[in-house]
C-alpha cells in the first residue's frame, strides 16, 4: 500500500504545485479517503471488520439492509468520498495556520476528530452500531490512514507559498527570541564589565 501511495504521489508531482487552499484541501482529503477505502477493503476481505465505509455512508440515505444493493453502494461510496474531501478543508487551514512542520502529528489529530464524528453518529443513532470490537479497531486504523495520507498529500501538492505566512511567523518568532537572547548576553556582559571596573 505504501508503494501505491508513493507511485500516486510521484504521478501527481507532474502537475504544477497548487496554490488554492480549498482545492488543496479537497484533493488531499479525497486522496486520503481513497487510501482509507483501500485499507478498509483489504481488512474487510481479511475478515477483520464487519463493514465497508460505503455501507456506513449509504446508511445516511437508505435503510442499512439496503446498502448492499449496487445503486445504494455507489451512492454510499460517493457520499464517503465527499465527506472525506470536505474534511480536507479544515485540515489545510490547520496546516496553514500552524505551519507544515510536524504535519503527520496534525494528521493524527484530524484522524481523531474524524473518528470522533463517526462514533458520535453511532451514539446519536444516525449510523448503525458496530457489533464487533474488531470493527472499532479497524475504524481507528483506517482513520489514521486517512489523516496521515491526506496531510502528506497536501504538503506534497501545495506550493510552498501556501505555507509562507506561517513560516514567516515562525521565523519572526525565532528572530525575536535570538534578539532577546543577544540583549540578555550583552546586558550580562555589561554588568560583568561594570563590576570588574569597580
Amino acid at each position: 500500500m505504501l508503494n501505491i501511495f508513493m507511485t500516486f504521489m510521484m504521478w501527481t508531482k507532474r502537475f504544477n504545485m497548487l496554490k488554492d487552499s480549498i482545492t488543496i484541501g479537497l484533493l488531499g482529503g479525497l486522496i486520503g479517503t481513497i487510501f482509507m477505502d483501500i485499507s478498509n477493503l483489504l481488512i474487510f476481505k481479511a475478515g477483520k471488520t464487519e463493514t465497508l465505509y460505503a455501507y456506513i455512508a449509504g446508511g445516511l440515505f437508505v435503510a442499512p439492509f439496503r446498502t448492499k444493493q449496487k445503486k445504494n453502494y455507489i451512492l454510499g461510496e460517493l457520499a464517503h468520498f465527499m465527506i472525506g474531501s470536505v474534511w480536507g478543508i479544515p485540515t489545510i487551514y490547520i496546516l496553514k495556520k500552524t505551519g507544515k512542520d510536524h504535519h503527520l502529528t496534525k494528521g493524527i489529530f484530524i484522524s481523531i476528530l474524524s473518528l470522533g464524528s463517526l462514533i458520535g453518529g453511532i451514539k446519536f443513532g444516525i449510523l448503525k452500531k458496530f457489533r464487533l470490537t474488531k470493527t472499532y479497531y479497524s475504524a481507528l486504523w483506517n482513520h489514521l490512514v486517512y489523516g496521515l495520507v491526506s496531510t502528506q498529500a497536501m504538503v506534497w501538492l501545495a506550493d510552498p507559498i501556501v505555507f509562507e505566512s506561517s513560516n514567516n511567523k515562525t521565523e519572526d518568532f525565532k528572530r525575536s527570541k535570538c534578539d532577546y537572547n543577544s540583549l540578555e548576553i550583552m546586558d550580562s556582559s555589561h554588568n560583568l564589565e561594570t563590576s570588574y571596573q569597580h
